[in-house]
Order: C-alpha cells, then sequence, then structure tokens
C-alpha cells in the first residue's frame, strides 16, 4: 500500500482535558468479499481508563469480490491493488492512519493465505494492531457493528444476531444492551461455488457433509439443478435457524459447530427478534439482487421463507455487510493509560499474547511475597504458548494504596518467579494493570533487574483469563498503546 514520509494529516490529538481522538482504519478480508472504512474515534480519560465517547465514520469502501489465483489461495497482488485503491478515494495515507484492526476470516485465515497477507501489511507492523479473527471475535465485531447493541437497548427486546458471511455463520446473543454469549457454524454462501454455467467449482467439506446426511449426490464438473440447490438451502437454512435457537427444533447436525452451541437444546432463553448481518443480509433486506457463482441468494431466500412461516420477528439493523468492518475500525480498539511503560519501543508491536490472571487480593496492606509469587507461579503454568513467542501477559486487578513497600513486593515476586527466557531477555515480561499503577509498576521493576530485561507495562485494560492481546507501538505525543483484547467469549449461562 501507498507509502509517505511525512505525517502531516494525522487525526490525532490530544487536549488538557485528556481527551484523545485516533484515526482508524478497518479492513476486512474474508472468503467472499474484502472491505474498510475509516473512522474517527473519540476516547476521554475517565478515571483510569480512556472510554470511547465518540465514534464517526468518515469513509466507507467499494466492496470487493475476494479474488483468487485457485481454489483456495487469495491473490494477494490484487487485494493490495483494491486497497491502494480505496485510500486514494479516501485521501489518506499510511501515515493518516493512527491505528487499525486487519480482520482475517474464513479462507484468510489458512495459513498460506495468512502469511502472504502479514507480508503484504509488513510494511504498517508498528501502527496495526493486526487481529486474525477467531468465530467469537468476528461473532462480537459483527455485533457491535451492527448496532444490535444499541438496538437491544433501545427497545428493551432480547435480540440474536445471525451474521452470515462466506463461509460460516457466527451468532451474537444479546439481552437488556449487553452481548451475553456467542457462536457459530459451518455454513455460508461460498460452500459451493458454480461457473456461469452452473457447474460446481468447488464443494467444501461442511456442504460435502451436509449433502452426505440428506442423501443428495453432488460432485465437482456436475450441474448444479434447482431441485438440489433447493433440498440444499432448505437444510441449511433449518440449521441456521435451529442453531440460533430461535426456532422449536433443534438443530440435526453439531458437527456444523465451530464453537460451543449459542444455547444448549432444552436450554430456556427469551429471544424477542432477531437481526441478519454480513453479506447474505443484503438478500435478507432486500439491498442485492446479483449473484456470484455461489448459493448466498437461494440461502437467503431460504432463510426468509422459514422466518416467515415461523412468524419470527425480523429487525432491520443500521449495517449488514459493513457490519464487520466497522466493528473493526470502531470497536476492536481499547487505549491504555497515560502511566504506560516499555524499557525498548522497539519491543512494541506485540501479537496473540496469551493473558494469565494471577489469583491475588491486592486489597490487604501488607502483600505477602511468597503468597503472590505461588499465585504467579500457579497462572503461569496454565499459560497457552502464543504462536511465535514465549511471551505471557500477567494481568492485576489493583487494589489498595500504590505505596513503596507494596510495589516492591510485587516487583520482586515477577523477577522471581518468571522464567529464563524473561530473565534472560530473549522475550518481554508485560503486565496489565486495570488501574493506572503500570508506570510505577513498570519502574520497580527496571530498577531492580538493572535493565537486564524487556519489560512492558499497561494500564486502564479490561482483560479476563485466557484473553489475547495485540499491542500497537506507541501513539504519538501520548504515550498511551493501542491494545485489542481478543476474547473467547465462552458461552455463558442465559439470563
Amino acid at each position: 500500500m501507498t507509502e509517505t514520509t511525512t505525517n502531516s494529516r494525522s487525526m490525532f490529538s490530544l487536549d488538557q482535558d485528556l481527551t484523545v481522538r485516533l484515526t482508524t482504519v478497518g479492513i476486512d478480508i474474508g472468503s467472499a468479499t474484502s472491505q474498510l472504512n475509516f473512522s474517527r474515534i473519540e476516547l476521554q480519560r475517565i478515571d483510569a481508563r480512556f472510554v470511547v465517547t465518540k465514534r464517526e465514520l468518515i469513509y466507507e469502501s467499494d466492496i470487493l469480490i475476494t479474488p483468487y489465483l485457485d481454489a483456495t489461495t487469495i491473490d494477494t497482488d490484487r487485494l493490495a491493488a483494491f486497497l491502494d485503491e480505496q485510500y486514494a478515494k479516501a485521501d489518506m495515507t499510511n501515515d493518516d492512519i493512527d491505528s487499525g484492526a486487519i480482520i482475517l476470516t474464513g479462507l484468510a485465515l489458512a495459513k498460506h493465505n495468512s502469511r502472504a497477507i502479514a507480508d503484504m501489511f509488513s510494511a504498517h507492523a508498528g501502527k496495526f494492531v493486526a487481529v486474525s479473527a477467531g468465530d467469537a471475535i468476528e461473532a462480537t465485531l459483527a455485533c457491535r457493528g451492527a448496532g444490535i447493541e444499541q438496538v437491544s437497548e433501545e427497545t428493551g427486546q432480547s435480540i440474536v444476531n445471525i451474521d452470515m458471511g462466506g463461509g460460516t455463520v457466527k451468532y451474537a446473543y444479546v439481552a437488556s444492551g449487553k452481548l451475553a454469549r456467542v457462536g457459530a457454524i459451518d455454513i455460508g454462501a461460498r460452500l459451493i461455488t458454480t461457473d456461469a454455467e452452473g457447474r460446481v467449482l468447488k464443494i467444501e467439506e461442511p456442504a460435502a457433509m451436509m449433502l452426505a446426511t440428506i442423501g443428495l449426490p453432488l460432485s465437482v464438473g456436475d450441474l448444479l439443478d434447482e431441485a438440489t440447490q433447493t433440498a440444499l438451502v432448505t437444510y441449511m437454512a433449518n440449521e441456521v435457524l435451529a442453531h440460533a435457537g430461535v426456532t422449536q427444533d433443534p438443530p440435526d447436525e453439531d458437527r456444523l459447530l465451530r464453537t460451543p452451541p449459542l444455547f444448549a437444546n432444552g436450554e430456556s432463553r427469551t429471544i424477542d427478534a432477531i437481526t441478519f448481518s454480513g453479506g447474505i443480509s443484503e438478500y435478507i433486506y432486500g439491498r442485492e439482487s446479483r449473484t456470484f457463482g455461489d448459493i448466498g441468494k437461494p440461502l437467503a431466500d431460504a432463510v426468509m421463507a422459514q422466518v416467515t412461516s415461523s412468524g419470527l420477528v425480523r429487525l432491520e439493523p443500521p449495517k449488514g455487510i459493513r457490519a464487520t468492518v466497522l466493528g473493526a475500525s470502531q470497536y476492536s480498539l481499547q487505549l491504555s493509560g497515560n502511566t504506560v511503560h516499555a524499557s525498548d519501543e522497539d519491543l512494541l508491536p506485540l501479537r496473540n499474547i496469551p493473558v494469565v490472571k494471577p489469583a491475588l487480593d491486592l486489597r490487604v496492606d501488607d502483600l505477602e511475597k511468597e503468597s503472590v509469587k505461588a499465585a504467579i507461579s500457579r497462572s503461569l503454568n496454565l499459560r497457552e504458548r502464543a504462536i511465535d513467542t514465549d511471551a505471557v501477559a500477567i494481568a492485576m486487578e489493583w487494589g489498595g494504596s500504590a505505596t513503596y513497600a507494596r510495589l516492591c513486593v510485587l516487583a520482586e515476586s515477577f523477577l522471581e518467579t518468571v522464567g529464563p527466557e524473561i530473565t534472560a531477555g530473549e522475550v518481554p515480561l508485560i503486565i496489565v494493570c486495570d488501574m493506572d499503577i503500570a508506570g510505577l509498576l513498570g519502574r520497580h521493576i527496571q530498577r531492580l533487574s538493572e535493565g537486564a530485561i524487556g519489560l512492558v507495562t499497561v494500564d486502564g485494560i479490561e482483560v479476563s483469563e485466557f484473553d489475547y492481546l495485540d499491542i500497537g507501538a506507541f501513539v504519538p505525543g501520548t504515550g498511551a498503546l493501542p491494545i485489542v483484547v481478543k476474547s473467547l467469549l465462552f458461552p455463558a449461562p442465559a439470563a
């Protein structure tokens, strides 16, 4: 993408009232379509956290049918040309962007594709907080980008959002304006693709499985006749709604599940309405009529036929096909507080860092070092290794006063507990605080270690055990860091 050498138009600013304004980009590269948009985000420091107070969409790109070199390999040259073109249309350059999220879904997540796409964006590594989205993250971003939480809060309704894309269906259940649980299954528009004559070019494994279940023979090269297509999409539509928990019929095929189910069979729940987002939603809400060599339109028709016959209440959310990319640019970002500490800015950015959360009660006045060390050690023993690093982020919920003695106990506990790869300086020690003590704690650790370790401490960030962090480079002039918290969002009990 376009490179420039100045930073004259970045929308970043920091007011004396501690309001931060950032220009962000969201880029969504999926199995069926790719797109991007630019937003301006305003965050205000309230207590120890930066809280988003305003979101403004400033440019929506065209929508590109994701280009392929063959059945499974994305054409990154054409993709890069498209992104360059959209940057130019928006009158934006790399240096105008303060932060951004790149969402890879479906086939874009395949190993050969994700590596090529990562190489394509390598020049942006200092700014972009790149996300290889899993199902839970994509479901969350689609829900928030579509505005479902706002709709639920304004109407008081409990809503299931059904995000239907090229390869998967993602679910989000929102009650009282809050996202409560998510799920995903293997159904999508491009599980079967055809040429201009209707002959089958590709049958993905989930489609082959469903064809076998309902006894329909179909192979690559066959003509996809209307009867076979109708029978398949009718079955798929039933599974989409059954897995959403909005019909009386339980799902027939658990092998489609990509996550734990949204609702267990027989589980009580309150669902007042459903909404749709994603590419297939454009057919459902009558915004698209073209076909693209896949089963997207007949699948949408089959879903709507069952929605109509069942009497389900269907609402239209503010965003449809653009929901995930809007979520990427406006809802994926947290900003650390202004007391962060990094021993070396070259340690950043950091990607896919697993989070552990020691069972520490930091409200007590006198911290006992051996107890603190034991809690940290137990949590480290439970950690998952990141793909390409041994780094781990240790999260704490701060309590009590930030006295010199208490901070020393914590600093010594970390240094005496972390592994040799950290003490040898091979990977950094990363500490996440919910309150603004990161700077103080970081300086204590740095002093005690005599600068021998790499260290990043951030504050004002809400994380849970088993989340993953992407930490970007410092936002110029603030000492603050853009951070994406990638949560697994395991389903919670229904309210």
